[in-house]
């Protein structure tokens, strides 16, 4: 003979069990939005994130630099033609695509933590929604 668990769990308990699954897809449904989304804004090569981050400290210290050679700025020099015509527009170039991905960045993360602070707070299947529903934004 097999016992049905399921007829064993009071209400309460196979709510509490369906709003912890629930929690736990909309975690999941989440991570894949973020991820979708910042693969639309990133190269995702490895360690592209540290060459771009290179990029960025070059170019700053090449913009502060009152006499730049630019033996002395690799990455500049190796792209130096091929996206500008010039190191300091290639610099600028950087500078602002470094600040373009801090801003949308920024909204994305702002997005990703509101949300999952949502999931977290929810005491509901309908808050748990609720909250997903926010996705659309990333998803969009």
């Amino acid at each position: 003979m097999s016992i049905d668990w399921s007829k064993t769990l009071t209400a309460e308990a196979r709510a509490a069990t369906a709003l912890e699954a629930a929690k736990a897809e909309a975690r999941v449904t989440l991570a894949a939005a973020v991820t979708a989304a910042r693969a639309t804004l990133i190269t995702d090569l490895p360690g592209q994130s540290m060459i771009y981050l290179a990029k960025e400290a070059e170019a700053r210290a090449w913009m502060a630099d009152p006499t730049p050679d630019p033996a002395a700025y690799p990455l500049l020099s190796a792209e130096l033609g091929i996206t500008a015509p010039d190191a300091a527009s290639l610099a600028q170039i950087w500078l602002n695509l470094a600040t373009l991905w801090r801003s949308t960045a920024a909204d994305l993360e702002a997005l990703r933590l509101t949300a999952s602070a949502a999931i977290d707070a929810a005491t509901t299947l309908e808050e748990v929604g609720a909250a997903v529903s926010q996705l659309v934004q990333v998803q969009g």
